[in-house]
C-alpha cells in the first residue's frame, strides 16, 4: 500500500498550520459583536479573507484593519508581518508611518488656535509669515507677480498654489527639485526655501494637493510659540491618550516599528526602509506637518472618534462643535480643479479644512470624510452611520491593489441598517 498520499496530506496540513501561525495574529482587544450595532460579522470576515489572500500571495507584507460603530470597536484584524525578515507579526502595538494622515491632525491643531482668536481664516498668511509676501506665479513659461495673497483658508483646503513639485509644468518641477526642500533642518529653514518657489496658479482660483499643510505646521509653531511636536503632544495627543504617535520614535518603541516595503511585478516585495535605520529613529529637528508622524491604528481611532463626536473624546474637548462642523463642510464649491497627478476625483469629492469629503454639498454637513497616506494607510469617518474604518499597510506603490475602495465596499456591505 502506497504511503505517498497520507504523507502529502500531512505535509499540506503542516503547511496550512505554518501559514496560519505565522500570518494570523489574534488580538487581545475587547471587541463588541458586530451584530449588536447592526453590522454583519460574516461580511467583515469576507473582507479579512480577501486581504489575507493578498498577504499569502506576497503582494503585501501585512495588513491591519479596524472598524468602529457607535463608539464600539467591532472589528480589528492583523495579518502578516511587521518585519518579514525577522518573522515579527503585526499586532495592535505595531507602529506605522502614516505620512499624509498627519495632515488632518495638524489641521485640527491650527483650528484650535483659530478658536483662540490667533488668526482669521481670511487672513493673508504673510501677516504671520512675512516670507510669503509678494509671491510669484508660474504661467505660460514665465513668472508673474501674484495678484492675490495666500490666505490661511487656502492652506487648509489646498488652494494656495503650492504643489508637490510633480505638476504638468517641467520647469516648475525643476525649480522644486533644485530647492532641495528635504535638506532643511528646521521648519523655519524649510519655509524660507519654500517661499522662494513660484506658485502653480493664483491662490483661491484652483485646487492642487501639495505642501500647504507643511506651512500650517510652521504657522502652529509661530502662533503658539511651541515646536509642532510639543504643541501636538500637549494639546492633542496627551488629551486623547495617543501615546504611540510621534515625529521621532522613542528608543524603547523601535522594535514595534514596521518595515517599509516596495513591490514590483517582476521581483515582488523588497525592503525600502528598515526598522532601525530611518528618519524616525534619528534626531528629528524638522517636524513635518504634512507627513512626518508615525502612529498606531488604535491611536488614530481615538483621533477619528473625537472628530465623529464633534470635538470631544472621553470627556476631553479638543475642538468646539462649531469648529468641527466648519472643518467638515466642503470649501471647494466654485473652485476649479486642476487636472494634475495628485487631484480629487472630479465630481465625486470635495475638500474641507484638512479632510477630503465624499458627496460634497455647500449647505450641509457631509457624510463621509477622511484622508490617506503615501504607503497605503487610509481612514474614513461616516457621520451618518456613526462608522469609522482604518486600514494600515506599509507598501509603495500600493494603488494597484485597490485596497481602499475594497474596504469601503466591504464595510458598506456589512451594514445591516
Amino acid at each position: 500500500m502506497s504511503t505517498s498520499k497520507p504523507i502529502m496530506r500531512l505535509i499540506l496540513l503542516c503547511w496550512v498550520a505554518f501559514v496560519f501561525t505565522t500570518n494570523a495574529q489574534p488580538t487581545s482587544l475587547k471587541l463588541t459583536k458586530p451584530e449588536s450595532v447592526s453590522m454583519s460579522g460574516d461580511s467583515l470576515k469576507r473582507m479579512d479573507n480577501h486581504f489575507h489572500r493578498l498577504v499569502d500571495a506576497k503582494q503585501l507584507a501585512g495588513i491591519q484593519t479596524a472598524v468602529m460603530r457607535n463608539g464600539q470597536l467591532i472589528h480589528f484584524d492583523s495579518y502578516g508581518y511587521a518585519n518579514i525578515e525577522a518573522k515579527k507579526l503585526l499586532d495592535e502595538k505595531s507602529i506605522f508611518r502614516i505620512f499624509s494622515m498627519t495632515k488632518p491632525i495638524v489641521s485640527v491643531a491650527l483650528m484650535q488656535l483659530y478658536e483662540k482668536g490667533k488668526f482669521k481664516l481670511e487672513d493673508p498668511i504673510h501677516k504671520y509669515l512675512p516670507e510669503f509676501k509678494n509671491m510669484r506665479v508660474y504661467r505660460d513659461s514665465a513668472m508673474f507677480v501674484a495678484q492675490k495673497p495666500i490666505r490661511v483658508i487656502d492652506l487648509l483646503r489646498h488652494t494656495s498654489g503650492f504643489s508637490y513639485g510633480r505638476s504638468r509644468y517641467p520647469e516648475l518641477n525643476r525649480r522644486y527639485a533644485a530647492a532641495n526642500l528635504r535638506a532643511a533642518k528646521t521648519n523655519r529653514e524649510y519655509i524660507q526655501k519654500l517661499s522662494k518657489l513660484p506658485l502653480q496658479f493664483e491662490p483661491n482660483t484652483d485646487w492642487q494637493y501639495g505642501l500647504s499643510t507643511n506651512i500650517c505646521g510652521y504657522l502652529v509653531e509661530v502662533l503658539s510659540g511651541l515646536s509642532l511636536d510639543d504643541y501636538l503632544q500637549q494639546h492633542i495627543f496627551t488629551l486623547l491618550g495617543m501615546k504611540d504617535t510621534h515625529f521621532q520614535l522613542p528608543k524603547n518603541k523601535i522594535e514595534r516599528f514596521t518595515v517599509g516595503y516596495g513591490w514590483r511585478a517582476s521581483s515582488g516585495l523588497r525592503i525600502v526602509e528598515t526598522q532601525s535605520d530611518n528618519r524616525y529613529v534619528r534626531k528629528v529637528t524638522l517636524f513635518n506637518g504634512g507627513g512626518g508622524l508615525v502612529s498606531t491604528t488604535l491611536d488614530y481611532l481615538k483621533f477619528c472618534q473625537m472628530i465623529l463626536n464633534k470635538g470631544t473624546f472621553n470627556g476631553k474637548r479638543i475642538l468646539n462643535k462649531t469648529t468641527v462642523e466648519l472643518m467638515l463642510r466642503d470649501h471647494l464649491q466654485g473652485v476649479r480643479r486642476v487636472q494634475a497627478r495628485l487631484r480629487l476625483p472630479a465630481g465625486e469629492a470635495g475638500f474641507g479644512l484638512g479632510f477630503v469629503i465624499k458627496g460634497a454639498s455647500a449647505n450641509q454637513l457631509e457624510k463621509v470624510y477622511g484622508w490617506g497616506g503615501a504607503v497605503g494607510t487610509y481612514f474614513r469617518i461616516d457621520t451618518q452611520n456613526k462608522l469609522i474604518y482604518i486600514l494600515m499597510i506599509q507598501l509603495s506603490p500600493y494603488r494597484q491593489l485597490g485596497l481602499q475602495r475594497l474596504m469601503q465596499n466591504y464595510v458598506n456591505a456589512a451594514m445591516i441598517k
